[in-house]
């Protein structure tokens, strides 16, 4: 199927500090700036007040089409940008991520080349500064244990990274908008159990999107958003909880490999926010 054109929704409230290198980084696409991708670019706000929309119309112009107005929360935001997607292929980043310079070249090329139907990434987590200070291509994701919410948990603590994942917009013809629009956590892990219904979740060997940390984030409320997985997730049966057992030693042994290879590499120290080579 030829990518002729690509949704990105990023949903947003008073981020005026973080938005603009999100949108940046999406007009700076090779795609974009080459004319082979028509995008919609979708900005979902909750009615800021301190200059998060000027940003945006400074960067974009009118490649953006912008929504302003109060709502429940970041997922409803989201559900309002996904019921108005047009694009061949759709992905949402949050105001503060970026997309690497050719990511949706990289996306297009997978989607016309391959019968994949949704698509991840490099996982990649940047620091405030901008600079990259992880990256791993994550193992395999089951459907079965997507379903049952078992990533993001004790056995296996990787989760799918919502800043590297991408889908046909065919994959949304079974999301319930008012489900997503309720949620306040973990409305991305509810796109994956939907979308893994209908096909497998496939890794693609290049950096698409990254993940930036900084103060405040959602992600920091790790057990209510465990919690609110399991309110729409099946509980794992036995079978699931053996084959995500034998996954998670997999995954841990490939980190464990890769600690002691690179046990002398300098690496950033997120609580001190400086290169260490401290071991």
């Amino acid at each position: 199927m030829k990518v002729a054109s690509i949704t990105v929704v990023t949903p947003c409230l008073d981020a005026a500090g973080l938005v603009s290198r999100t949108a940046e980084s999406i007009m700076a696409q090779t795609a974009v700036r080459s004319g082979r991708l028509r995008l919609e670019y979708l900005v979902c706000d909750g009615g800021s007040r301190d200059g998060t929309l000027e940003a945006v119309r400074r960067i974009c112009g009118e490649a953006a089409e912008v929504h302003s107005e109060r709502d429940g929360g970041m997922y409803e935001a989201l559900a309002k940008g996904l019921r108005k997607a047009t694009g061949d292929v759709v992905a949402y980043l949050n105001a503060g991520d970026v997309y690497s310079p050719a990511a949706l070249d990289v996306v297009a090329d997978v989607f016309e080349q391959t019968p994949a139907q949704w698509v991840t990434g490099i996982q990649v987590m940047y620091n405030e500064g901008g600079q990259v200070i992880d990256a791993v291509l994550p193992h395999r994701y089951r459907g079965r244990l997507i379903r049952s919410g078992v990533y993001g948990g004790r056995l296996l603590p990787r989760h799918v990274q919502q800043e590297s994942t991408f889908w046909r917009r065919s994959m949304q013809e079974d999301l319930d908008y008012g489900a997503l629009a309720a949620l306040k956590l973990a409305g991305d892990y509810y796109l994956w159990t939907r979308f893994a219904r209908r096909a497998e979740l496939r890794l693609v060997q290049s950096c698409l999107g990254g993940f930036t940390y900084h103060a405040g984030q959602k992600s920091e409320a790790a057990e209510a958003y465990r919690r609110e997985v399991a309110s729409f997730t099946k509980r794992p049966g036995p079978l699931d909880l053996l084959v995500a057992a034998g996954d998670g030693l997999a995954w841990h042994a490939a980190a464990i490999r890769s600690r002691v290879h690179h046990r002398r590499a300098i690496h950033y120290d997120r609580a001190t926010r400086r290169w260490t080579d401290e071991r």
